[in-house]
């Protein structure tokens, strides 16, 4: 419904009520005029003794006018002069019929006869009063017309207002209506107008984001390309460095090579060549470290490990002037031999006698059979003290070894307090079950479960929230949760090797990948990994520990990895050897293992490290047992890597491995083991290769 025509509907409305209440208003003078009525009637009552109404009534214009004031007829009032009919025909505004009337009066029966009789006075009165009556009633009649000529005069001028007001309500709603419409119309516009202006704003503002959206992508791509070259400079810089390490391990490996070839007799010659060679070792390993924590390479590094290869190949020259003067001086010395020899061939035959350092070998310091106490031996007069041979650790051994036992030691009177705190018992044991739990797990039974394992581990390490049961646990939950966990986490892989190692050779190869993996992202790991595996197996370093005064012998057998039970019953010596072989597995698959390919840090321990030790321990005079057992492990384990790498190098220390070195062990060892290495190295130098390993993992695994 329009707006116009809710404004007439409410006019009519209220023009209907205005007019009902007027007509109310005209009606209330109706009761007025019923109480004057009926005022006359008891004027006139006692004037009337008879019927005055019906065809039976009495003819008053034969009475006598003076009638009594009263007349009863069988005790009754048959006065009808104050009948309210009377008054409703006077109200009613008829005239009265006198033909009919005096035919009513006509008597019908003889029962009104006495009234016919009445005198003319009364008759007279009665019509006085009657016509007195009608007066009375005309004038009320007029007097009624009038207030209805009044009141309807009223009625016309209040319709004639109300259509005036009607009117005017009218024409207003229509101007209101035009009015609204036309201000509906301006609205309309204006928020047509406000629409375009907005949608103008936002083209405006829309444009402006697109250049702002273009500027943008222009910086983008400017830092892009900015990053693009810092990437490529830095790709540079860490190629650099892979080359430098390159080049450091090949100095390394020529010198290692050149000491392993002359001999023992000559090492003394070559005493501040190794001082240079371990300091700048330690000093690369050092800056390697430095890059791997920083995670990115500088120029300046660059340039200190291109110095420290420059220095290296410097000792490598020295090394190579003093071989040729070893090698000038030996072979003057066989022409004086040989001159001498012929000389003394004029003279008298001379007896041949092999050399007394082949031949006279000392019995071990440390060798055990799993019931007797390992015996003492010095070395015969004819060989000299400082002899490598007869020393128990190189001194290059012997400083890492000291280096990663005094970082454990540091770190382990660190610790204590955390082990020894009854309040954190639980986190403690939290710590053990996320580290156990996915350790026992590791395998190559598919990629997907592998990484699985790996991600626990390196989650914990890297200091987020991992599941320990039932609940969470951090290494941040305390500070030394960190230092707790990490020699934790190195402890539990050592002890993979007693575990299941030691049974399952293949085991060692997925153990060691993740091992590597968390040393390259977490050196510390690395180092108290070694510091587990030193105490497990001093051998692995190679350190011969000696015995020392006042150290009983429960003491000094478990500084060598034995075991005793309760009681102090010492172990068998086939559980002590099945649990080395399971170190030197695990020490070689760590020393073989591929790093991630998608990480570029070098590898920690590497082949350089496994060279070393091997020509190290040949270097140490032969323990019975342990010695063929650990040699043996670790080149059933590394010696296909170490072949492929160091190649004819490698078959000269076999050689050197199977000739003197074996010859000294003959002397003192005939158990199995001994036999097993001897067939070992007979097998490789007739085939001139090494089978690889079952169980060791491809480079695209993971």
């Amino acid at each position: 419904m329009s707006t116009i025509g809710r404004h007439i509907l409410a006019v009519d409305k209220t023009v209907a009520v205005k007019r009902i209440l007027n007509i109310e208003d005209l009606l209330s003078g109706f009761d007025s005029m019923k109480l004057s009525a009926l005022r006359n009637a008891a004027k006139l009552s006692p004037l009337i003794t008879e019927r005055t109404i019906g065809p039976d009534c009495a003819d008053f214009s034969k009475k006598n006018t003076s009638i009594t004031s009263q007349t009863v007829v069988n005790g009754k009032d048959t006065t009808k002069e104050n009948d309210p009919n009377i008054s409703n025909e006077g109200l009613s505004g008829t005239h009265y019929d006198t033909s009919k009337s005096e035919e009513k009066k006509k008597p019908t029966s003889t029962q009104f006869t006495p009234i016919a009789k009445c005198s003319d006075r009364t008759d007279c009165a009665t019509v006085q009063s009657k016509l007195h009556q009608q007066d009375l009633e005309r004038q009320r009649l007029a007097s009624v017309q009038k207030v209805l000529a009044e009141r309807h005069n009223k009625i016309r001028l209040a319709d004639e207002q109300r259509e005036a007001q009607l009117t005017k309500n009218l024409q207003e709603a229509a101007l209101n209506a035009a009015r609204k419409e036309q201000e509906a119309e301006q609205r309309l516009l204006g928020v047509i107008k406000e629409q375009e202006r907005l949608a103008q704003e936002a083209s405006a503002r829309r444009q402006a984001e697109i250049e702002e959206e273009n500027r943008r992508l222009t910086d983008i791509q400017t830092q892009l390309r900015r990053r693009q070259e810092e990437m490529r400079k830095k790709a540079q810089l860490i190629e650099t460095v892979r080359q430098s390490i390159g080049q450091f391990r090949a100095g390394t490996d020529t010198f290692t090579k050149a000491l392993t070839v002359i001999g023992v007799q000559h090492a003394t010659k070559f005493t501040n060549q190794k001082k240079t060679v371990r300091v700048l070792q330690k000093d690369f390993e050092q800056l390697l470290q430095t890059i791997n924590a920083k995670q990115e390479v500088s120029q300046v590094e660059v340039e200190q490990a291109a110095d420290y290869c420059k220095q290296l190949d410097q000792v490598n020259v020295e090394v190579t002037e003093i071989l040729a003067q070893i090698e000038a001086s030996q072979k003057q010395q066989e022409q004086e031999k040989q001159e001498q020899a012929k000389a003394a061939e004029a003279q008298a035959p001379s007896v041949v006698q092999e050399p007394v350092v082949q031949q006279a070998g000392p019995k071990p310091t440390d060798s055990t059979d799993g019931s007797a106490a390992p015996v003492r031996a010095e070395p015969s007069a004819q060989v000299v003290d400082n002899e490598p041979f007869f020393q128990p650790v190189s001194p290059e051994c012997l400083e890492f070894y000291n280096e990663i036992k005094s970082f454990y030691e540091q770190h382990q009177t660190a610790v204590k307090q955390l082990m020894d705190d009854p309040n954190m018992k639980a986190y403690r044991f939290n710590c053990q079950k996320a580290i156990n739990v996915p350790v026992n797990a590791i395998s190559a039974v598919n990629r997907e479960h592998f990484i699985d394992k790996y991600n626990k581990l390196a989650a914990l390490l890297s200091g987020q929230n991992v599941k320990a049961g039932e609940g969470m646990v951090s290494i941040n939950g305390h500070p030394l949760g960190r230092t707790y966990c990490t020699m934790l986490l190195a402890k539990k892989f050592v002890s993979q090797a007693d575990t299941s190692i030691s049974s399952n050779a293949s085991a060692a190869f997925p153990v060691a990948a993740i091992a590597v993996a968390l040393w390259q992202r977490f050196p510390d790991f690395g180092r108290f990994f070694l510091a587990y595996l030193h105490r497990e197996c001093p051998y692995l370093v190679p350190y011969y520990l000696p015995q020392h005064e006042g150290q009983s012998q429960e003491d000094f057998l478990k500084t060598l990895g034995y075991r005793f039970a309760d009681g102090g019953v010492l172990e068998k010596q086939d559980q002590y050897l099945k649990r080395m072989s399971g170190l030197a597995r695990l020490y070689a698959a760590v020393i073989v293992t591929v790093p991630r390919k998608d990480d570029p840090t070098p590898h920690p321990h590497g082949l350089e490290f496994g060279w070393r030790w091997l020509t190290n321990i040949l270097n140490r005079f032969p323990q019975p047992d342990i010695c063929a057992t650990l040699i043996a492990e670790f080149l059933q384990t590394a010696g296909s890597e170490l072949h492929a790498a160091y190649g004819k190098q490698f078959l000269k220390v076999l050689r050197v491995l199977q000739g003197d070195y074996m010859g000294a062990l003959n002397r003192i060892d005939t158990g199995g083991p001994k036999a097993r290495l001897e067939g070992l190295i007979a097998k490789i130098l007739t085939e001139g290769r090494i089978d690889r390993p079952e169980g060791i993992m491809s480079v695209n695994f993971w």
